[in-house]
């Protein structure tokens, strides 16, 4: 009987790969397989022990995946070696190898499949521009310099000397697909070297940051234009975005496809808005892998599977993790026996019973996370009475301070209160900067630092709800601008005032960059101008309400709108707060 079995396993191993054959590999989906198992694997194991069952599965299920893709590849030296790779990474995953040796392999195949293979990989979700200045300061300034002119300090005496960015000549020939395998791969013969460190996410970041230096704000604004009124056209389709020209762009399309291109280069989150909410994706392409199933295409049809998973509901599952973290792991295991069911060749009663409750699941986890997220006007409303509430506070301490100097007849310490106000927002400006270099140095560790930022930000988010509700008398209010000032008088240096003027005021500046930095890394990249939005609209309102206090000497009810900001401010922290220990969790 064992004799038996194992001429059964033989021929199971022989013919399996045949189910899957006549669709052809898909390298974009290896592509994607491999960086998913070098990425996710340190969730499944750790010291050589499972710490989460069902990751391991996911790498057993991902790993057989791979091995029956890479099977398909085209005859070749680097198909061999690839071989011999797969049957690695499968033992390595077998005893539960340290997650540094299994990211080394992956990352190790998938160069030799990219530089090896023709095909084009798409960006998975819209490249971080904002994350891209940060990398293009660690990584590329040194020889390119600051601003991409190539000038530096580096890069002195190389041959080639780096490349300028800023060239118009050369750019017309670039594409960002072009400069994304530049990054990956590395120009050979050059100092340009490799950058396998970098995930994909940062790497096509990257390049749209660097393809778009050439770009003056003029095309920009033109293709701006141009976006809004294009219909029918080629160059709303993303894979045509990333591998075309400009030079290409004109002698296809016309000199307007030009600067349509640079729009989308300096904006490629416009490109995604209009692509499917991912979970919505999941279950249309789920629903593909079971007609296809149905019609006797085995292949295809796992393929699809994987590409739901790949393409759909991982890029949701650390905000579902966030609400509601049983059901995401409940998903991650029925969408991984949906695809065994296909590779057992179920029969399609029983694949369609099971992609029905798989269904069901991703319908709750959207109901889910649109109940629990901030949608538009949540993060325009936030980013407005953020900076209306902070900034409010401190108009009322420079002028309260103002004021309490001309009643006493001190007006010759009004240049040491403006001298203090205008050093606290030049050292905010200098922080923000510094707090925006900081967090995106993390890369892998790039959740824990929004954990940490989302924490700390609820954390003094607590604090100024329960201080607000403590001022929201104005008698109290009065009584510690006064003593404070009083204080300062009394040492009988004014520069005292320039000091009180300068805490006062970069108290708010401090907690605002915090409220901000916060919000900015909780919400998707296409929601980032509805922050700045409501930023710029309440700046308009403080600069309003500064001109009636200094016009009009307007009294304002302080107390109503400290109380229903504290409130504000409460729910707000509760919401980064559960955010924040999700991400570190």
């Amino acid at each position: 009987m064992k004799a038996l079995m194992n001429r059964l396993i033989v021929l199971l191993a022989l013919f399996a790969p045949a189910l899957y054959a006549a669709a052809g590999p898909d390298l974009q989906d290896l592509m994607q397989m491999l960086d998913y198992v070098g990425v996710d694997y340190r969730e499944a194991v750790a010291r050589g022990k499972i710490i989460n069952s069902s990751e391991y599965e996911e790498m057993q299920d991902f790993s057989t995946a791979i091995a029956t893709q890479t099977a398909q590849l085209p005859a070749s030296a680097i198909k061999t070696r690839l071989h011999v790779q797969v049957s690695r990474l499968r033992e390595l995953i077998e005893i539960k190898a340290p997650p540094a040796q299994i990211a080394d392999l992956t990352t190790s195949m998938g160069t030799a499949i990219f530089g090896h293979y023709d095909v084009v990989f798409i960006p998975r979700r819209a490249p971080d521009l904002e994350l891209a200045r940060s990398l293009y300061a660690q990584t590329c300034a040194g020889c390119h310099g600051s601003l991409g002119l190539g000038d530096g300090s580096q890069g002195a005496g190389l041959e080639p000397p780096p490349t300028n960015f800023h060239d118009r000549g050369r750019a017309r020939h670039r594409s960002p697909y072009s400069l994304y395998n530049t990054i990956t791969l590395g120009v050979e013969g050059t100092a340009m070297p490799a950058f396998h460190n970098l995930s994909p996410h940062e790497r096509w970041s990257l390049a749209f940051y660097v393809g778009r230096l050439a770009m003056d704000a003029r095309t920009i604004k033109q293709g701006a234009m141009a976006w809004k009124q294009t219909g029918d056209t080629p160059l709303t389709d993303l894979e045509t975005v990333i591998t075309t020209t400009p030079a290409q762009a004109q002698a296809r399309y016309g000199d307007e496809a030009v600067a349509l291109l640079a729009y989308l280069r300096a904006h490629p989150a416009a490109l995604f808005e209009q692509q499917a909410e991912p979970l919505a994706y999941a279950r249309h392409r789920l629903a593909q892998s079971f007609a296809l199933y149905r019609d006797g295409q085995t292949g295809s049809a796992y393929k699809a599977a994987i590409t739901a998973y790949l393409e759909g509901f991982e890029l949701v599952e650390s905000r579902l993790d966030t609400v509601d973290q049983d059901l995401r792991v409940n998903i991650e295991e029925e969408m991984a026996y949906y695809r065994n069911l296909m590779r057992r060749n179920a029969s399609a009663s029983v694949v369609e019973t099971q992609l029905q409750s798989l269904d069901a699941l991703l319908a709750d986890a959207q109901e889910r996370l649109d109940s629990a997220s901030l949608n538009g006007q949540a993060v325009f409303a936030a980013s407005l009475i953020i900076l209306l509430r902070e900034g409010l506070e401190a108009l009322l301490v420079v002028t309260a301070l103002s004021a309490f100097l001309i009643k006493t007849n001190r007006r010759d310490g009004m240049p040491y209160i403006h001298a203090g106000w205008i050093g606290a927002l030049a050292l905010g400006v200098f922080i923000s900067l510094a707090a925006g270099y900081l967090i995106s140095v993390s890369g892998a560790d790039r959740e824990l630092a929004e954990g940490l930022a989302a924490l700390i930000a609820a954390g003094v988010l607590f604090y100024v709800g329960f201080w607000m509700h403590d001022k929201a008398h104005a008698q109290q209010w009065q009584q510690f601008i006064k003593g404070s000032m009083e204080k300062a008088l009394g040492r009988g240096t004014l520069w005292g005032l320039a000091a009180l003027s300068f805490i006062a005021v970069f108290r708010e500046v401090f907690e605002t960059i915090l409220f901000y930095q916060a919000l900015w890394l909780q919400v998707d990249a296409a929601d980032h101008g509805l922050i700045v939005g409501g930023m710029a609209a309440a700046s308009m309102a403080l600069a309003v309400i500064a001109w009636l206090i200094l016009r009009y000497s307007a009294r304002l009810p302080l107390r109503q709108f400290f109380g229903m900001a504290s409130v504000f401010m409460l729910a707000l922290a509760v919401i980064l707060a559960g955010n924040g220990v999700a991400a570190r969790a």
